[in-house]
């Protein structure tokens, strides 16, 4: 593949070294390949439009130079001919949502026919070039729409339970093909006139878009099923065997001919057989990439620094306390004026986080990690005594007369709780992360925030309030049993907390909600039953969370960047209580000599070494020599028959809070983590307590959380608001010190350059899961090879998880980096099923029972046969990739979205990846040490072992140079010029 690359650049050429060289770049490429492509071919049959890299494009029948049609920012996919080959219909994501869009086949006279909350996608003509169908979630799922395109009215066409869409007009303009997940799932036409259906064609696998034959008797489409992809045309497999065909509309050319794309081109295959001809193209793309640095953290901070990482503040029934986490544990404040130094409430080495006051005040509860897992603890206020109310618990809430407590469980199963016996009973099914529960007044009932996906076919969606009963109705009319869930939307399409902490919390006295907003402090009126009974109100100016309720209903305190406000909802006063408090970096001051027997630096093109001593002293490497030559100072760490390497540095983590999460990580050698979507409070007490000393643990990255559009997924996703948001969450990234930013799926392009350009001027880099024209507005990262879009389908691999020439050039040619994440695409049951090493490691003893428990599973049933041979075929395209831009001279980070997989373990299997995809295991741990600290400006302290460079190093039994299984034998490992044995680390918590 990549002698057909043709990079026309001339800072780089094809399989040239990228240099780093932080100087503003022009990059001009010539793309002969697309990676999830659409073509559809004109009626007059002379005409191709393609969808490549989010522009349309059109190019002659026979190829040749391809035209661009329309710009970057619409994210345009899907072109559809009108009859008279006059226009193109297309879906464009140009703000928030998926709209239908028109133009002229040149690409002037571009006109939105669609608009709205709500997504349209997959246009198709009908014959007489009056009306558009589409598929819509407007109906709460997916159905087929019809668009009057003269008057703007659409009417519903199909009305199922089911998602039906990727319609097709047949050439009569009688019926309308469409893909239903109806039983039985298949391809079904329904006659407009009547709404009677017909099956057309019955596929077990994922069918996508149907095509008529000119004569409207046979229908073509596309059946994705795991390794194998079909071309169907009349009830039968037209593609060749292995070949890639994309999930796209397939144009018929005649009766006996078929347009369509696979393996990332174009193609024509004739239905009687043979070979496909390939129709060649080559589209030019070319943009600047201003010259960017990252800002350049200090190793070890000077001096006292101020506490950001406050978590979870709840403020006492009085008014007169707050209390909130910070440095691993339980602080009060007072919130008198002058009065701003907190008094610490709990001193341990485990973490405390998610407390709340009981409704008289003499109490506090909160979840804590002390017994090994996180559970619900009480804290007595009057003796100090602490006692645990329940196992498996994160964050709760009091009842309002105090004798119960409602709590969400690992799983986000809801639980009751009784204070006085501990008597606990669930109430509510699994639910999708929602936020911390609140109590009705009357005590029978709690709210959450909860996400409301539009659709079954997408995820996305926005966090609205449920409503859960918790205890049985009484009433004659309740027959003693639970309410039924009740939904409420109080700001249609506008997201009612980011679920985590931030609300909505019902007041004491029944009438109002708060809640955040669009980031800011909101509060609307409410019916007794919760439902919503006036419009909101807006309270803050500045980016809030963690609002709670005095007892007099009169004051709520929420949290902003850098302390925490106390709004009076009678007089609007809002008063500012600061924590006056700082902490100090620890470091170390011992002097340590360590003899390797094997040293791998990682520094670009070293060779292994052998009999070298590493002298560290504090915290920096001050002499890296023959052994001997330099003396042994110090305590001296005898690592004759092992391998000294850099620490590893994870990529792509997502961190929970627990004492031993920092020893695991540093029990299979990774010193520091980077993590991509994190509440972000929560993100800075995790390095704030590590590089304090306050527990132990890698170096974190960090940021806050993911920017994105009105829909969304996780909880903690940020919706933008059309772009309103966009400098208050910079200003806030900023005051929070966030080491990058990472935007996510829905953001629109246009807002994703607006926030890569605000970033970078604060010295920040960005990530995202987006390649194009992401890397054109300057983004310096891209998250998975596949990972979640936003289209339903990846533009960085195909169905099949092959990635083509396109996404390689991008990605050697500019230096944005690559986070692959195998392991979450197969990869980890893959190298499970060939070793389960990690089943029986001794680490395993770090993580939570339901880790080993998964290892026993998949020990117990082994992937093997066609079923292990069909994950593997998926994912030798994804380590070829990792081949290709690495030898290309780009750049690949090592990351695994852990704790998908468990932490560590993922690590190293992610780097054994790259060694089975082809890399050199020097190659493969450089991912992992000096590219990963050179992308995220720490080039000059991390990821090589130098003079001058900070002390974190992984000692290893064996040669991972060799066999990059030996990369799995820590036997210790040094962070900040700390030596820590695998046995202390295993024993159990590290006092500081």
């Amino acid at each position: 593949m990549r002698a057909r690359w043709a990079i026309v650049v001339g800072l780089v050429a094809a399989c040239g070294a990228w240099s780093g060289a932080q100087t503003g770049r022009d990059v001009r490429l010539t793309l002969t390949e697309g990676t999830s492509m659409a073509a559809a071919l004109s009626p007059d049959g002379r005409t191709i439009a393609l969808d490549l890299l989010g522009a349309l494009w059109t190019v002659g029948i026979d190829g040749g130079r391809a035209t661009r049609v329309l710009d970057d920012g619409y994210d345009a996919h899907e072109p559809a001919w009108s009859p008279d080959g006059a226009r193109l219909a297309f879906q464009a994501y140009y703000r928030d949502t998926w709209n239908i869009w028109t133009m002229k086949a040149d690409g002037s006279d571009l006109r939105q026919v669609t608009s709205g909350p709500f997504d349209d996608r997959e246009p198709h003509w009908a014959p007489d070039g009056r009306s558009l169908a589409f598929s819509s979630d407007r109906g709460g799922n997916y159905d087929v729409w019809l668009l009057t395109l003269a008057s703007g009215d659409v009417r519903r066409l199909t009305t199922g339970g089911s998602n039906e869409s990727m319609p097709a007009w047949s050439p009569d303009g009688k019926e309308v093909a469409f893909v239903s997940h109806r039983e039985p799932k298949g391809i079904y036409a329904r006659t407009v006139a009547t709404g009677v259906d017909r099956q057309l064609a019955a596929d077990t696998a994922t069918l996508h878009r149907p095509s008529w034959s000119p004569d409207g008797r046979t229908i073509a489409y596309v059946a994705v099923d795991g390794p194998v992809a079909r071309l169907m045309a009349g009830g039968r497999n037209v593609a060749a065997a292995g070949e890639d065909v994309h999930p796209f509309r397939p144009s018929w050319v005649s009766a006996t001919e078929l347009l369509y794309t696979a393996d990332g081109g174009v193609r024509r295959r004739a239905l009687a057989g043979g070979d496909a001809r390939r129709v060649p193209f080559a589209a030019e793309i070319a943009f600047t990439r201003d010259a960017f640095t990252p800002a350049h953290h200090a190793f070890p901070l000077q001096g006292p620094q101020p506490v950001l990482g406050l978590m979870h503040p709840s403020i006492s029934p009085d008014g007169a306390t707050i209390v909130f986490g910070a440095l691993g544990d339980l602080w009060l404040l007072s919130t008198r004026e002058g009065d701003g130094v907190p008094r610490r409430l709990t001193h341990d080495v485990h973490v405390e986080t998610n407390p709340v006051w009981a409704p008289d005040g003499a109490s506090i509860a909160y979840s804590s990690d002390r017994d090994g897992s996180v559970g619900l603890w009480v804290h007595d206020m009057k003796t100090g005594a602490g006692r645990r109310l329940a196992a498996d618990a994160t964050t709760a809430a009091w009842s309002p007369d105090g004798t119960r407590m409602a709590y969400l469980d690992a799983e986000s199963k809801l639980h009751m709780v009784r204070v006085a016996n501990r008597e606990h009973y669930q109430v509510h099914d699994r639910l999708f992360e929602p936020g911390r529960p609140s109590f009705s007044p009357d005590g029978r009932a709690v709210v959450l925030s909860a996400l409301k996906p539009y659709s079954t076919r997408f995820r996305e969606g926005t966090n609205q309030v449920l409503r859960v009963a918790v205890e049985p109705d009484t009433t004659p009319e309740g027959k003693g049993a639970y309410a039924a869930d009740l939904w409420m939307d109080p700001i249609p399409h506008k997201s009612v907390g980011m679920r985590e902490n931030l609300g909505p919390v019902w007041s004491p006295n029944g009438r109002e909600m708060v809640a955040i907003v669009d980031g800011q402090l909101t509060t609307y009126p409410v019916a007794r039953d919760g439902t919503p009974a006036g419009p909101p109100r807006r309270i803050s100016t500045e980016l809030a969370s963690s609002p709670s309720w005095t007892a007099d209903s009169r004051r709520v305190l929420y949290q902003a960047a850098g302390g925490f406000r106390l709004a009076d909802l009678v007089d609007g006063s809002i008063r500012a209580v600061t924590p006056q408090w700082t902490w100090t970096a620890k470091t170390t001051t011992a002097t340590t000599t360590i003899h390797a027997g094997r040293l791998f630096d990682a520094v670009a093109g070293a060779a292994l070494r052998t009999g070298v001593d590493i002298v560290i002293e504090g915290n920096r490497i001050v002499s890296v020599a023959p052994h001997g030559d330099g003396g042994h100072r110090g305590t001296v760490v005898d690592a004759s028959d092992s391998t000294v390497l850099p620490g590893l540095i994870e990529s792509h983590t997502h961190l929970g809070k627990s004492e031993a999460q920092g020893r695991t990580w540093l029990a299979f050698g990774i010193t520091t983590v980077r993590n991509p979507a994190t509440n972000a409070f929560e993100g800075q007490e995790e390095r704030e307590a590590i590089e304090s000393g306050v527990r132990v643990g890698p170096r974190v990255v960090t940021t806050g959380e993911p920017l994105d559009g009105s829909r969304i997924y996780y909880p903690g996703g940020v919706a933008l608001d059309g772009g309103g948001l966009v400098d208050a969450h910079m200003a806030r990234a900023r005051a929070m010190r966030y080491d990058f930013v990472k935007t996510y799926v829905r953001l629109p392009d246009l807002l994703q350059k607006r926030g890569i350009a605000a970033a970078h001027a604060a010295g920040m880099p960005v990530t995202s899961h987006e390649i194009y024209p992401a890397v054109a507005y300057g983004a310096d990262g891209v998250e998975h090879v596949r990972g979640t879009s936003r289209r339903g389908y990846s533009p960085k691999n195909s169905e099949l998880c092959r990635s083509y020439a396109d996404v390689v050039q991008l990605l050697t040619a500019t230096g944005m980096t690559l986070t692959p994440t195998i392991t979450i695409q197969g990869g980890f049951q893959v190298l499970t099923a060939h070793d389960p090493w990690w089943t029986t490691d001794s680490r395993l003893a770090l993580f939570p029972a339901s880790v080993a428990a998964r290892g026993t599973a998949m020990r117990a049933r082994p992937l093997a046969g066609a079923e292990l041979g069909a994950l593997e075929a998926l994912v030798t395209p994804q380590e070829k990739l990792v081949l290709d831009v690495v030898r290309g001279g780009g750049r690949v980070i090592a990351g695994t979205d852990s704790p998908i997989n468990p932490p560590g373990v993922a690590l190293l299997s992610e780097i054994e990846h790259y060694v089975r995809g082809g890399l050199s295991p020097a190659e493969a741990i450089r991912t992992a040490t000096a590219v990963p600290a050179s992308a995220f400006g720490l080039g000059g302290d991390l990821g090589t072992i130098e003079v001058g460079k900070l002390a974190d190093l992984v000692i290893v039994d064996g040669n991972p140079l060799q066999a990059i299984t030996d990369l799995r034998r820590t036997r210790r490992v040094v962070k900040d010029g700390v030596v820590y044995d695998l046995e202390r680390l295993l024993a159990g918590p590290i006092t500081p």
